[in-house]
């Protein structure tokens, strides 16, 4: 049994690159890319950017260039597609990829720097903008005409982004899970709350799936078998599937566009019942569940969700039954589903250390972790949890001996992008990951055995 586990999280093309650039980081630590105590979980964009590292990345396959934290970087490099020595600028996915069009609302832009006392008692009371209006998980241009567009999308990106054919394309030999939604589709169109997003029929009507991509298998905590043949380039499309949300929450764009959902088929006591695969985030954006389903004696959780925590609170809220509005794609089973962590006292500091920019860290030891037979996890302790955050930093931008790479950062920087990155944002994103992963070393190399 693999007792240590890496969680990458959701978060559209943010997830993506910041995924592909912390196991750059990582793969610096001795004995991280040869350990045998390590296992993987993602979701949605962590998916898609662990798949292409371990297509791409990995030390030894001269692929792919990554931007290394340098304070003195130049910003005439930093705001270049940088390739050096290798093949690919790390965040070719970029061009590839549209995961969202639309801004998201200035009153969500407004709240994104309240500080974290303001939040802690309700967890954020208002209600996140909704994705399915036109969210930054919306769809770049058009909609949908075709079942299979998503993953043709995913398939490009891999050949003309990373120079990986479609037939070439592997989960490596690591263990590796993939987090997946299976909703039924007689509940379509579904209906979530009108003050929290939250989807009242989740446990009877969305489900979590994780597959193990080495082997090849699928499990279900509800008991449910998949009969359908899962390659890595269709698990990778299912746990991304954001654009789902746009169609199966709305009865208009149901009825319109039903007909370019993936369908799954799984069965259980001989009776078989038909799905819709959708992203992993609408039951787990964080990645964390799957470890703990495997009970895990430690886990660290790179939390790179392209939402700001201040703003969403959800995704690590409700793990540890706290109350907080969530969006129309993240957890949509709410807190009473879906803590898993006993002790929900715990989630204020967490809260506190995740959205203060000059800690970006939560650290946590033996966790009580509750029985959930919806997510499936049983009762023990877990020994150490860590998760890094994705939020800004002065700290770490004003470090940058050229004051042009702050001036010119976006100001959706570094979590709240709407579209692909510009150019210094990508870089900028990149570095950042490599810095959290210099300042918590020591750490890190604990918690993963190193």
């Amino acid at each position: 049994m693999v007792n240590t586990g890496i969680a990458f999280s959701g978060g559209g093309i943010t997830g993506l690159l910041a995924s592909t650039c912390v196991l750059n980081s990582l793969s610096n630590f001795d004995g991280f890319s040869s350990s045998a105590d390590l296992a993987f979980s993602t979701t949605s964009g962590g998916t898609i950017g662990y798949g292409i590292w371990a297509n791409a990345g990995p030390p030894g396959t001269d692929a792919m260039y990554f931007p290394e934290y340098d304070t003195s970087m130049a910003y005439s490099d930093a705001n270049t597609e940088l390739t050096g020595d290798k093949t690919y600028w790390f965040a070719n996915a970029n061009s590839y990829l549209e995961f969202t069009t639309a801004t998201k609302p200035a009153s969500a832009r407004a709240t994104a720097h309240k500080g974290a006392n303001e939040t802690t008692s309700a967890v954020r009371s208002e209600k996140p903008p909704s994705r399915v209006a036109g969210g930054h998980h919306g769809l770049r241009s058009g909609l949908p005409s075709t079942s299979g567009w998503w993953r043709l999308a995913i398939d490009t990106c891999f050949y003309l982004g990373y120079g990986i054919h479609d037939y070439d394309i592997s989960p490596g030999t690591r263990e590796w899970h993939v987090n997946m939604g299976l909703l039924k589709q007689n509940a379509c169109p579904i209906t979530l709350g009108s003050e929290d997003n939250v989807y009242e029929s989740a446990s009877s009507k969305l489900w979590l799936a994780v597959m193990d991509m080495v082997p090849g298998t699928i499990a279900n905590p509800q008991g449910y078998t998949v009969t359908d043949d899962v390659s890595t380039l269709d698990a990778m499309s299912y746990s991304s599937a954001f654009w789902v949300a746009s169609i199966v929450e709305s009865a208009a764009q149901y009825l319109l566009l039903g007909g370019t959902l993936m369908s799954a088929s799984a069965e259980k006591d001989g009776n078989s019942k038909d799905f819709y695969w959708t992203d992993g985030g609408f039951i787990d954006t964080t990645g964390v569940v799957a470890h703990l389903q495997q009970q895990r004696t430690s886990i660290v959780a790179f939390y790179n969700n392209n939402d700001d925590l201040e703003v969403l609170a959800a995704p690590w809220a409700f793990l540890f039954g706290r109350s907080s509005a969530t969006d129309t794609m993240n957890h949509l089973e709410g807190p009473e589903l879906g803590q898993v962590f006993a002790d929900t006292t715990l989630f204020d500091q967490v809260y506190a250390n995740l959205t203060d920019g000059s800690i970006l860290r939560a650290s946590l030891s033996n966790v009580e972790i509750l029985e959930n037979s919806y997510l499936g996890t049983s009762a023990y302790t877990l020994d150490s949890l860590v998760i890094i955050s994705n939020q800004y930093s002065d700290e770490f931008i004003d470090s940058f001996s050229d004051g042009d790479i702050k001036s010119n950062l976006n100001e959706d920087f570094p979590n709240k992008f709407d579209v692909a990155l510009p150019t210094l944002d990508a870089n900028v994103l990149c570095m950042m990951q490599d810095y959290k992963v210099q300042k918590y070393a020591g750490e890190l190399k604990k918690a993963l055995g190193l």
